[in-house]
């Protein structure tokens, strides 16, 4: 994982070098587990720790790459630390379990490049890190447990084998905003494609929002899907027009699977795998709450099943506490 370090650190210091001033936006905690379904198995528990910047880039290239470049826009970027982890349902069972997912832990780095216009935003990712042992997954998902009082899992010797896990990710959203007699109303579309050796995959769906005194920025998304949380409209602050406000969210969504490095096993070595759907839909609901500063989301999602022998749909909850600059 060092190398992952010092290729991040590198990258962040040579475009810290430009001429381009950045200033420090948002920084967001993500926590998501199936724990909200009652459950300990399947996607069970992931974090993510990102700090958002908004960038001047007036006299900068590289954050012309994005399309609309005709179109007036702004420019951020954000650096993020993930884990995510995965397991079968019977985490009390020692031996190899064929029929269910594999024990997987995907630890990695982030950073996303995003311009936004009035009512467009796109979002593109490096997510570089290490699946397997490497990943750390065993030790944090123990240390959670013993943390917790909950039971050990015992089958982490049959984990995914130490991979190099590199992925590309864009994320292309539209905004259509209305108000009704004082309440906000927010549509956002979104397509996306995930490209590398751990997801293949084109996903489309739509997003809503209902609420009070709502930002204009384009919503929240989940560690897994969509662009960053709480990125603005073109020209447009974090100021809301009273200290508090309120949302409710609702989210459909579709996505077709060519690869999935959780189900499908290592893509170099021979590993544990279970035959995967090729097509999933999900379907979800949450709040958010602000105060100021500080912004309280929580969202609730449930998926069609991720492969065959899969026994139910799959749920889980995410939390995200950001503070705003």
């Amino acid at each position: 994982m060092k190398f992952i370090f010092i290729f991040f650190l590198t990258l962040s210091i040579l475009l810290a070098k430009t001429s381009t001033p950045w200033q420090f936006q948002q920084f967001d905690l993500y926590f998501e587990n199936d724990l909200f379904s009652q459950t300990d198995g399947q996607y069970s528990s992931g974090e993510k720790f990102s700090f958002l910047y908004s960038v001047d880039q007036n006299d900068v290239p590289f954050y012309d790459l994005f399309l609309y470049n005709d179109k007036l826009s702004d420019a951020y970027i954000n650096f993020a630390l993930v884990n995510q982890i995965f397991t079968p349902y019977d985490i009390s069972a020692q031996e190899l379990i064929v029929d269910d997912r594999p024990y997987a832990g995907w630890t990695f780095f982030e950073m996303g490049f995003h311009k936004s216009t009035s009512d467009t935003l796109q979002s593109f990712y490096i997510q570089i890190g290490a699946i397997g042992p490497n990943s750390e997954a065993e030790n944090i998902q123990k240390f959670v447990h013993k943390f917790t009082g909950s039971e050990l899992p015992q089958g982490w010797d049959n984990q995914l084998k130490n991979e190099l896990g590199i992925n590309l990710r864009y994320v292309h959203n539209w905004r259509f905003a209305k108000k009704f007699s004082g309440v906000d109303t927010v549509v956002i579309p979104y397509t996306e494609l995930d490209m590398g050796n751990i997801s293949l995959q084109a996903l489309g769906g739509i997003s809503a929002r209902i609420g009070w005194n709502l930002p204009q920025d384009f919503g929240m998304s989940t560690i897994s899907t969509g662009s960053e949380t709480g990125i603005n409209t073109y020209n447009n602050t974090n100021k809301l027009y009273d200290d508090w406000s309120f949302a409710f969210s609702f989210n459909v969504s579709g996505s077709g699977i060519a690869r999935d490095i959780f189900l499908d096993g290592n893509t170099f070595r021979d590993s544990h795998s279970v035959e995967k759907n090729y097509f999933v839909a999900s379907a979800g609901a949450g709040f958010t709450s602000r105060y100021k500063h500080f912004v309280l989301d929580y969202y609730y999602q449930k998926h069609t099943k991720h492969y065959h022998a899969e026994k139910i749909k799959h749920g889980y909850g995410s939390v995200i506490l950001s503070i705003v600059y």
